[in-house]
């Protein structure tokens, strides 16, 4: 894990602790379990749009130099499936 996303997951930690106590004299317990669910399924995607993004970014192996022919490009952000 990079320091970045370390850092993302300790924002994102601190941000979710403030709301759930802001919310929990307002709101009954049912809808607050509905909300952490949602807040947990928000977080997971966000981080893996993050990661994947990093990914993309990073240079990959060089190709080695000889023979000029076109390569074949992929396309710089390929879909994944989560589950």
């Amino acid at each position: 894990m990079t320091r970045e996303t370390e850092r993302l997951i300790e924002v994102a930690t601190f941000l979710g602790g403030r709301l759930n106590s802001a919310v929990k004299d307002v709101i009954p317990p049912e809808a607050q379990r509905h909300l952490l669910n949602a807040q947990r399924e928000l977080l997971t995607a966000v981080f893996l749009i993050y990661e994947h993004q990093v990914g993309a970014r990073r240079p990959g192996p060089q190709a080695p130099r000889g023979r000029s022919r076109p390569a074949a490009r992929r396309p710089r952000v390929q879909r994944i499936d989560v589950e």
